[in-house]
């Protein structure tokens, strides 16, 4: 696809008109811009195939035995962090990422396999979704470490929101396809589907890191010589345990981590919520399956519309520590009127806006956080927060919900806890954005 562009300046120039219309590309960003989004299209579609399984497999377990897979989930994270952090001070950039999404490929064919028996085993689905957890946290971080490594600050806050876009258009896809092919071929082969999604990846990694990046002047759109942002293919420094070090040694970071740990509460508090709902609703697995599959397809189709109409000017019309903290805010409220109204429609409601704010403003503009940092710190110590810090959160708040119930806490007491974290969220969100604007200034000047 990327040749035939080269050779057809007619049919780059259509493009350009119209994705012009939606984001501010310039002429030499535009096919790194199209494979990027087409990198994270294949991600997400390959992550949203098997999502839905994930989600009913929740049910299937139990949902008052959630809070063991997240601490299972964390102590699997916490030991391929320095697996993660020796490979990348080994290999090249290219080769570290092309071991990492084969990985998670190969593991999607190994499951096919346990999947595709006549009784499957408790140990199996158990190990599955602990599984997709590792793998949602680490693949999607990569990606965004990776972005943050292809592109400079200033095209990334560009060009973010809409290779976000293209990740949202295949966590739609995703749904779709399990929707339509759940009851004819079954689960297993879902994940076969999958893995060949995933695989195809790699076509986009390889030719991100040979693209000769050009940066251009965001004032008057010439192209200059200043922040260009190539790729350095090359191993990274350090040790294996670098990501955690460097997080200790940064009040940026730590930051960072706070951040995500009250992220991590307010997707826990809303999933088990939600999950006891349609487990008290719903008894078929199947149709639990499907109905988690429409509530993919529904917030990724509102984050979407987001991404390509609004997204964009966001920062330039309230400015970055606004814009952070509009998922926050948010959340803080929806907790506020579940409260008020604790019903399975009201939830799902809260469930699709925390979803579609989280990739169409939150994640793109969380991301940006990592650009004006260290090259280390945007692979080690990024990928460690967001994995590890990010599990710990969901392990954490799982075992804060159990306690609460535990202790006799009414289902309006809950979203009023959660109300009380939101208010820390949004606080650290306002900080965090007050540090970003600073060390803008700084990398600028």
């Amino acid at each position: 696809m990327l040749d035939f562009l080269e050779l057809n300046p007619s049919l780059i120039l259509k493009i350009m008109n119209w994705i012009q219309k939606l984001v501010a590309v310039k002429p030499g960003e535009l096919r790194a811009l199209l494979t990027s989004c087409l990198y994270f299209y294949l991600v997400l579609c390959a992550y949203y195939i098997f999502r839905p399984i994930r989600n009913e497999m929740t049910i299937a377990n139990g949902v008052e035995n959630i809070q063991w897979l997240f601490m299972l989930g964390m102590i699997v994270l916490f030991a391929i962090m320095p697996i993660f952090g020796w490979i990348t001070t080994r290999y090249k950039t290219r080769q570290f990422m092309a071991v990492c999404t084969l990985f998670f490929a190969v593991c999607l064919v190994g499951f096919f396999f346990l999947f595709n028996v006549a009784e499957r085993p408790l140990w199996v689905t158990r190990t599955f979704f602990v599984w997709v957890n590792v793998f949602n946290m680490f693949i999607v971080s990569l990606f965004w470490s990776f972005m943050n490594d292809v592109y400079s600050r200033a095209q990334a806050k560009r060009l973010f929101a809409f290779i976000a876009a293209g990740g949202t258009a295949g966590a739609m896809s995703g749904p779709i396809i399990t929707n339509l092919l759940v009851e004819t071929v079954g689960l297993s082969y879902l994940l076969l589907i999958s893995a060949v999604v995933l695989s195809c990846s790699l076509l986009c990694i390889n030719w991100l890191i040979r693209w000769e990046n050009q940066a251009f002047d965001d004032e008057d759109h010439t192209q200059t010589t200043q922040e260009a942002h190539t790729v350095r293919n090359e191993s990274l420094k350090g040790g294996a345990f670098d990501g955690l070090l460097l997080v200790l040694k940064s009040p940026y970071l730590l930051g960072i981590c706070a951040f995500i740990a009250l992220y991590a509460i307010s997707i826990t508090f809303v999933t088990i919520q939600q999950a006891e709902a349609i487990s008290e609703v719903f008894t078929d697995p199947i149709e639990r399956t499907k109905l988690f599959a429409k509530i993919d397809f529904g917030a990724n189709f509102f984050a979407l519309l987001l991404q390509l109409v609004v997204t964009s000017n966001l920062i330039r019309w309230f400015g970055y520590r606004t814009t952070l903290m509009m998922i926050p805010v948010g959340i803080t409220v929806g907790f506020a009127l579940v409260a008020s109204l604790p019903i399975l429609e009201m939830m799902i409601a809260l469930q699709v806006f925390r979803r579609s704010g989280d990739y169409a403003i939150m994640k793109p503009t969380r991301e940006m956080l990592f650009s004006v940092v260290s090259r280390e710190e945007k692979y080690k110590a990024k990928n460690f927060i967001d994995t590890a810090i990010l599990r710990t959160g969901d392990t954490a708040s799982s075992w804060l919900y159990t306690g609460a119930r535990a202790l006799g806490a009414a289902g309006t007491t809950i979203p009023i806890i959660g109300v009380g974290l939101g208010v820390a969220w949004c606080s650290v969100a306002y900080w965090l954005g007050s540090q970003y604007t600073r060390k803008s200034k700084q990398v600028s000047g």
